[in-house]
């Protein structure tokens, strides 16, 4: 006997996850759950890097969707896939918090006053964009600035273009950022640690994501029945 279309309903769970790479505590989203310092629905009150209300989750229909509050300090996602950057991304790589920026070259052969003589035929392809990188704090303040001019610029702690000794997060070799096309792309080296995006304002969350906002590290389950 037919009896109508089964419609999917999704559990869904963030996990705690402690420095030592163990779980602690499950957290069963059921409606709109506030993370931060004051008054929400997970409270970490000790943790100053949190702001009172940081970030939010909400699940619509089968997604579940993790948003930032405008915290001061931002949200983070592993990345589980070669991800194209876009000029102002933000990301962790160890301990070391990277800005990305890119700007088109401009055409130095722009117009003067009066007519240009065509000396044989001209430059229809646009120059490459130019590409830096810059370390910086918590508070947005740069601390150094790498030029990124060649195809492929590996960042590690022992090898690589961009070296980081001091920093016992990262791996030897950490992450690639490849320039293809007039496209930056940043790939995760199968680092230890991973590599962390800030999100921007609004992501759809899959089973497994992990994201950090603090001090604070969750892993996502969904479970659809």
């Amino acid at each position: 006997m037919f009896t109508g279309l089964h419609v999917p309903t999704v559990e869904a769970s963030l996990l705690e996850i402690k420095q030592d790479g163990s779980t602690g505590n499950r957290v069963r989203i059921t409606k709109e759950t506030l993370i931060g310092r004051i008054d929400c629905d997970i409270n970490r009150s000790a943790d100053s890097l949190l702001s009172a209300r940081h970030a939010s989750l909400s699940l619509r229909g089968e997604k579940l969707h993790l948003r930032d509050l405008d915290s001061q300090n931002g949200t983070f996602i592993k990345q589980r896939q070669d991800t194209e950057l876009a000029s102002g991304d933000v990301f962790l790589i160890g301990r070391e918090l990277f800005r990305f920026h890119v700007q088109a070259s401009e055409d130095n052969a722009a117009e003067t006053e009066g007519t240009r003589v065509m000396m044989g035929m001209p430059n229809l392809q646009p120059p490459p964009p130019s590409a830096k990188l810059e370390r910086i704090q918590l508070n947005g303040s740069v601390v150094e600035t790498f030029d990124l001019g060649k195809p492929e610029t590996t960042l590690g702690r022992t090898k690589g273009d961009l070296v980081f000794k001091n920093d016992p997060y990262m791996s030897g070799t950490h992450a690639r950022i490849v320039e293809q096309s007039g496209r930056f792309i940043l790939q995760d080296l199968k680092s230890r640690n991973g590599v962390y995006r800030r999100i921007r304002t609004e992501i759809e969350l899959q089973n497994g994501d992990e994201f950090f906002l603090g001090e604070q590290i969750f892993r996502v389950e969904l479970k659809v029945s």
